[in-house]
């Protein structure tokens, strides 16, 4: 016996069996069948009106990353699409699973250059991992599998769906035995996952026993098969030091004895140093790319490389491997711990390893040398809102950072907790880290969530306080207001004589536009007020923006290293 739901009730209905707890846009006539539908049914799922297109996909986004599932945002036709694009693409970059979805001009619109049309299927083709469009409502079915399975399989993406609005309301015939659409609300897809050739895993674990200065490289990819633990198991069985690429921050936690930090530009000399030393690296989900690799000169010559990479076509573009394995980060540590309890492969020194102790000498006295500053001065040092954010915030806070001068200041807040960290890593883009925040309190509430950006950074998206306060979704917002783009107005000052054009803009009180929206804020011009307006902003019930006025010509104790930023 079959019975109806229309496309618009099919999609919605999906969304909950797939476990999505959360829909993120900003309303269109097109998209409202759907939001009508979600109306009947906003115990089961939420949806979060945002100001703008792109703090819908940063917030979905950030949720995925701190979550491990695949987030949706709904999208309007036309404007609200090419709002979109660069949010989608940080998530592409990134390799996040997100379910976009369109509703887009009626059918027999399409093709004729109408008012709203906009080429979504070839733009959604160049920053989507997988894009389709429906045709029949008969589709609707295949379609939506087809696209959690596709966003959560091999390596993660972000894919897109185009909905014509004509046919949202058209019915879809479910037969009693399709459970695609009925039945429990639990996630129908199966992120297909692949295990590695056991042949590959003893030859890895064989090099790995006899290098004398081995170095795990933890990636993204750790962090996606949740397989922190066993990274932990097997730098400890090895004795082998653990660095990390941005988006691998969390995966152990930086006060582990073997954990010795951020590799490449960003990074810790202390990182990058042993890198260069090691004679064999195991790269864990992580793609040597330029930045986290100083464009490529961290790694030597003779150095043998491991690759385990979920996508096959990255293993081997950037560096030659010795070993190359196609497969989840999770199952191939899995499987190298069960080779090496099988053949007894074990370091006697462990965790407590010398290699270790020595390298945390080095972070140690790296450490010193980064808050070798006066943090009595005023304009603030950026080192003191690193200190404050290490000595307030607890071992599970979670930070949102972004594109700026403050980033090299941010990495120094050590992350402690697996989801700990998040950064556009793949892009460099601004506009992510406060609508990052917002959906990653909103995915953890029980954590807290501070945002690290710069007043550039955040001018971009200051409209999402709004959205804050609306949803009650409290974070604290640590603004680095140094009143002008710092890192580029650094790099006319040095590399351009000092001749400063378009790195410099006119002053806004950010507390009082935080006020404004309904949110807290606060100026701090001293430094012995900093920490104390950080407890009371980690105590607040609302969202709270610490506008902090910090010296803009302060440089970076690697200052030297970063001339060839330009390079990138």
């Amino acid at each position: 016996m079959a019975s109806h739901l229309t496309v618009a009730e099919a999609i919605v209905q999906h969304l909950i069996d797939e476990g999505v707890k959360c829909v993120f846009g900003l309303t269109g006539d097109t998209v409202l069948p759907i939001l009508d539908v979600m109306y009947d049914r906003k115990d089961e799922i939420r949806y979060i009106t945002c100001r703008l297109e792109h703090g819908a996909t940063g917030m979905a986004d950030a949720y995925s990353r701190v979550t491990g599932e695949p987030s949706c945002v709904l999208l309007h036709v036309g404007p609200a699409i090419s709002n979109a694009v660069l949010g989608t693409w940080i998530a592409e970059k990134d390799a996040v699973p997100m379910i976009v979805i369109s509703c887009n001009l009626d059918t027999f619109r399409l093709g004729r250059n109408l008012w709203h049309e906009f080429n979504v299927m070839e733009v959604f083709r160049e920053v989507t991992k997988w894009n389709d469009q429906m045709r029949e409502p008969k589709d609707v079915k295949r379609l939506m599998r087809t696209a959690f399975q596709m966003a959560t399989s091999g390596q993660p993406g972000p894919v897109h769906l185009d909905f014509p609005k004509d046919l949202l309301p058209q019915p879809v015939e479910i037969e009693s035995s399709d459970k695609s659409l009925k039945g429990p609300a639990k996630p129908a897809y199966v992120a297909n996952r692949t295990r590695p050739d056991p042949e590959a895993v003893e030859r890895a674990c064989a090099l790995l026993a006899t290098a004398k200065h081995p170095v795990i490289i933890a990636g993204r990819g750790v962090i996606w098969a949740q397989a922190w633990d066993e990274l932990v198991a097997l730098a400890e069985r090895l004795g082998a030091p653990v660095v990390t690429t941005e988006m691998g921050r969390g995966a152990i936690s930086e006060d582990h004895p073997l954990a010795v930090g951020l590799i490449g530009h960003f990074g810790r000399t202390t990182a990058n140093e042993a890198l260069k030393r090691a004679d064999v690296v195991l790269g864990l989900g992580c793609r040597f790319l330029n930045v986290s690799t100083i464009n490529w000169s961290l790694i030597a010559e003779e150095s043998k490389i491991i690759q385990v990479e979920a996508e096959p076509l990255e293993i081997g573009r950037q560096y030659s491997v010795e070993v190359g394995i196609a497969a989840d980060s999770g199952m191939f540590l899995r499987d190298a711990l069960a080779y090496c309890e099988t053949k007894n492969i074990r370091d006697p020194d462990g965790a407590q390893h010398p290699r270790g102790k020595a390298l945390a000498e080095l972070n140690d006295q790296e450490t010193a040398r980064f808050y070798d500053v006066d943090l009595d001065s005023v304009p603030i040092k950026p080192q003191l809102i690193s200190q404050a954010v290490m000595e307030v915030c607890d071992e599970n806070v979670i930070v949102s950072c972004g594109a700026g001068n403050h980033t090299q200041y941010a990495h120094h807040m050590k992350i402690r907790k697996p989801y700990g960290y998040l950064l556009p890593a793949g892009t460099g883009s601004m506009a992510f880290a406060f609508a990052g925040g917002i959906g990653a309190k909103l995915a953890h509430p029980d954590r807290q969530v501070v945002v690290a950006i710069g007043d550039g950074d955040f001018g971009m998206m200051t409209q999402e306080l709004e959205t804050s306060v609306r949803e009650n979704i409290p974070v604290v917002v640590l603004v680095y207001n140094d009143q002008g783009y710092g890192a580029l107005r650094l790099f006319q000052k040095v590399q351009h004589q000092g001749r400063y054009l378009g790195s410099d803009y006119g002053q806004t009180d950010l507390a009082m536009l935080a006020q404004a929206y309904g949110a807290k804020g606060e100026r701090i011009e001293q430094p012995a007020d900093l920490k104390p307006a950080l407890e009371r902003a980690l105590n607040a019930e609302v969202t709270t923006v610490l506008d902090i006025r910090t010296d803009p010509w302060q440089v970076h104790y690697r200052a030297e290293e970063f001339k060839e930023f330009h390079l990138f």
